[in-house]
């Protein structure tokens, strides 16, 4: 058997191989031919090939998608690793001119972030690199490591976790929240004490636990009125309401750009946290991923510490 399958892979085509590497790494078909820039019949043509080659099924139906048979299960990470040598080899001998690449680059950021950082982000880019195209997408962190190792992400940004020593991780900047209430609230332009907190009603938005945390550890759980996924409900909620957010300190500026809101740190419920980008170290072999990183991270600093 091992002898049969060694001849059959000596004649398999690599652009099959990397069509089965994106089926396996999406367990979508559709969102196979999507990774690869080809129409949902090429990735099908290449699977049935695959399948007459390999005498396997390759793929079996599940909800949402394809799930691999045991040879795939098992041969899919070597093909993987191998064709990601095979990209970063290539990769290392051309270079990168940012003012005539039309490349896109992939960031995975919050729409918190996407709030704080994007605009920046892409002021600069596009200052140096006209033609680059920015894509951002959340993608859970769960998945993050492996849309990192994939290439599917080229970086992350964030409040993220440690994700081991194959990722490379710079700190960006620390911030705090910052208490914010529209500009007709009852307490708007007071000085915030502990015993006035008791009196607020709060909205909380977004997957922050350590506001929900902040907020427990001093009693006020039985005040939050009302939950929300996302900081674009934030604007509305706070000029037509009298509900208070913590934000953190990052977004009052985009805010800002909304609405009329007053802000206000209290001291008594100060807490900091630290927002970090992080990358596969693999990717600093090659030129594009490395002027990105180099590019990004710079335009957030610099942002930050001018803002600050």
């Amino acid at each position: 058997m091992t002898r049969d399958l060694n001849r059959v892979t000596e004649r398999i085509d690599l652009h099959l191989l990397e069509i089965l590497d994106a089926v396996f790494i999406e367990r979508n078909i559709g969102r196979a031919a999507l990774r690869l820039d080809v129409s949902q019949p090429v990735v099908s043509g290449a699977l049935t090939r695959l399948r007459l080659q390999l005498k396997d099924q390759l793929f079996k139906r599940s909800p949402g998608g394809v799930e691999p048979t045991a040879l795939v299960s098992l041969i899919a990470p070597a093909i993987h690793r191998a064709l990601s040598e095979i990209h970063d080899t290539l990769q290392e001998t051309q270079t990168f001119v940012p003012e005539q690449s039309d490349r896109t680059f992939v960031i995975s950021m919050s729409d918190s972030g996407e709030l704080a950082f994007l605009p920046a982000v892409q002021r600069h880019l596009a200052a140096i690199a006209p033609n680059v195209r920015l894509k951002s997408v959340m993608v859970p962190l769960g998945e993050l490591a492996t849309a990192l190792e994939t290439n599917t992400v080229h970086i992350a940004l964030g409040l993220l976790p440690e994700m081991g020593v194959e990722f490379e991780r710079v700190h960006l900047f620390d911030q705090d929240y910052v208490l914010v209430m529209g500009e007709q609230h009852p307490f708007a332009g007071q000085a915030i004490t502990r015993e006035l907190l008791t009196q607020f009603e709060f909205v909380l938005v977004g997957r922050f636990p350590d506001v929900e945390q902040l907020i427990a550890e001093h009693g006020l759980t039985s005040r939050i009125r009302l939950r929300v996924a996302h900081y674009l409900a934030v604007p509305m909620i706070l000029s037509t309401s009298n509900l208070a957010v913590w934000l953190p300190r990052s977004l009052i500026a985009p805010l800002a750009l909304l609405g009329r809101y007053h802000s206000s740190s209290v001291a008594a419920l100060q807490r900091t946290f630290s927002l970090s980008a992080v990358r596969h170290r693999r990717s600093v072999r090659e030129p594009g991923a490395q002027w990105l990183w180099e590019h990004v991270t710079k335009a957030i600093i610099d942002t930050y510490v001018e803002s600050t």
